[in-house]
C-alpha cells in the first residue's frame, strides 16, 4: 500500500520487512504508490525491485488493476502476495485462487471512524473469515483476540511486533544526554489521524500549567498535516505557545536525536484505531521512557516496558496528572532495560518471523 518515504508506523515496517528479506537472498517485488521523488521501477539492490506507480487513490489507498497484478503475477511468479488490512486496497485484490499463491496480509487495524472505513473494514474482516487470505500477522495477542471474536479462525493469526527502522535499532545516539522537562510526540496532526488525539494532549498540557505551574517543561512535536495550523492557534490560545514548538516533519537522523535527549515519549491516542504504536517501540529503543493511555491496541505490550507510565484513555485531567508525575521524576537510570525490551523490535527478528511464515505458507 505504501513504500518509502515512511509516512507512518505501517510503512516502516513493510519497507524494513521488504529490504530484510532481499539482503537474506529472497527475490522480492513491490508495487506500490508513487511519492513526490519516488517515481518509476527501480532497483536500489540486489533481490529487490520496488515499481512507484501511477495508480488511482481513494482517501490515500491505491487500487492494484487486475490487469496490472495479472502481469506482475505472470512476470515475477510470486510464491508468497503480502499485502496490508484493512484497507480498499485488499478489498478489491482479486480471489487468491487467481494466482495459485497464497495471499498473507498485515492487520494493522487503523479503523477509522467514518461509515465507510467501518464498511470497508467489515468487508475486509467478511474476507478474511472465508479463508481467502493463508495467515494474518498481527501485532498483538489483543488483535488475534478482535479477530477471533468476529469470526476469523485462529489457526490462520500470526503474531509478529511490528518492526522499527534500523537507524532506531542501533539505540541512542552516542554522547547524548536526556534533557529534564523535554517531552516528546510524534505523529501525524492530519484528519486521518485524529485518532492521535494531540487536541487531548493540549488539552492535558494546558492542565499541567494550573496542575504544576512552578515545573519548568517543553514539549516537541513531530508531526504535519492539514489540522496543525489549528493545533497551532490552539496551543497559543491555551498559553502554551512558551512550552509547544512545533517541528513540522524531520527526517529520521533528526528523530534519532529527539528519542536520544527527550526525557519522555508521549501518545495520547485513546481508541484501537492506534493499532499499535510503532513510535512506543523506536523511543524504547533508544531508551527513552514512554507515556501512553490503556485505550490502544499495543497497551498489553508497552505497559510492561521499563519505566512506562499508563493514563485512561480519553482522560485530559487523568494524562496531566501522568504527565505531572513523569516531569517530577529523576532520571530512573533504566535506559539500557529500555533497549533491551525494544530489541524484540528490530527488523532482524520481524523478517526471520516472516520468513518461517512463508515457508508455512509454502508447505501446507
Amino acid at each position: 500500500q505504501s513504500f518509502e518515504p515512511a509516512h507512518g508506523g505501517g510503512p516502516r515496517w513493510i519497507t524494513e520487512l521488504a529490504y530484510g528479506l532481499a539482503e537474506r537472498g529472497h527475490g522480492v517485488r513491490v508495487l506500490t504508490k508513487q511519492f513526490p521523488g519516488y517515481h518509476g521501477t527501480r532497483e536500489p539492490k540486489p533481490n529487490i525491485t520496488i515499481k512507484h506507480l501511477p495508480l488511482f487513490l481513494v482517501r490515500g489507498s491505491p487500487i492494484f488493476t487486475r490487469r496490472l497484478l495479472d502481469e506482475e503475477t505472470r512476470s515475477f511468479e510470486p510464491d508468497v502476495i503480502q499485502t496490508s488490512a484493512p484497507s480498499l486496497t485488499d478489498l478489491l485484490m482479486p480471489n487468491a485462487k487467481r494466482y495459485r499463491a497464497p495471499y498473507v496480509t498485515m492487520f494493522h487495524a487503523q479503523l477509522g471512524a467514518s461509515l465507510p472505513a467501518k464498511v470497508v473494514q467489515g468487508l475486509n474482516i467478511y474476507r478474511l473469515r472465508r479463508g481467502e487470505w493463508k495467515k494474518i500477522v498481527v501485532s498483538t495477542d489483543y488483535w488475534k483476540r478482535w479477530l477471533v471474536d468476529r469470526g476469523v479462525r485462529g489457526s490462520s493469526l500470526e503474531e509478529i511486533p511490528p518492526t522499527v527502522s534500523r537507524i532506531f535499532a542501533s539505540g541512542p545516539v552516542r554522547g547524548m544526554r536526556r534533557e529534564r522537562g523535554h517531552l516528546l510526540f510524534v505523529g501525524g496532526l492530519a484528519s486521518v489521524q485524529s485518532y492521535k488525539r494531540f487536541d487531548l494532549l493540549l488539552e492535558a498540557c494546558s492542565e499541567v500549567l494550573t496542575q504544576a505551574p512552578e515545573l519548568d517543561w517543553h514539549l516537541s512535536v513531530v508531526g504535519d498535516g492539514n489540522l496543525r495550523a489549528g493545533y497551532e492557534r490552539e496551543a497559543v490560545a491555551r498559553g502554551l505557545n512558551k512550552h509547544v514548538r512545533f517541528l513540522g516533519s524531520i527526517d529520521d537522523e533528526r528523530l534519532h536525536l529527539l528519542y536520544s535527549q527527550a526525557a519522555r515519549m508521549v501518545l495520547a491516542s485513546s481508541d484501537v484505531r492506534e493499532g499499535w504504536g510503532v513510535v512506543l517501540a523506536e523511543a524504547l529503543c533508544c531508551g527513552c521512557p514512554i507515556l501512553l493511555t490503556d485505550g490502544i491496541g499495543g497497551t498489553s505490550t508497552f505497559s510492561k516496558a521499563p519505566g512506562a507510565l499508563v493514563a485512561p484513555a480519553g482522560d485530559a485531567g487523568a494524562i496531566a496528572r501522568t504527565l505531572v508525575v513523569a516531569l517530577r521524576q529523576e532520571p530512573d537510570g533504566l535506559d539500557a532495560e529500555r533497549e533491551r525490551f525494544g530489541s524484540r523490535f528490530h527488523a532482524d527478528r520481524g523478517v526471520e518471523a516472516f520468513e518461517e511464515l512463508y515457508a508455512k505458507c509454502q508447505a501446507s
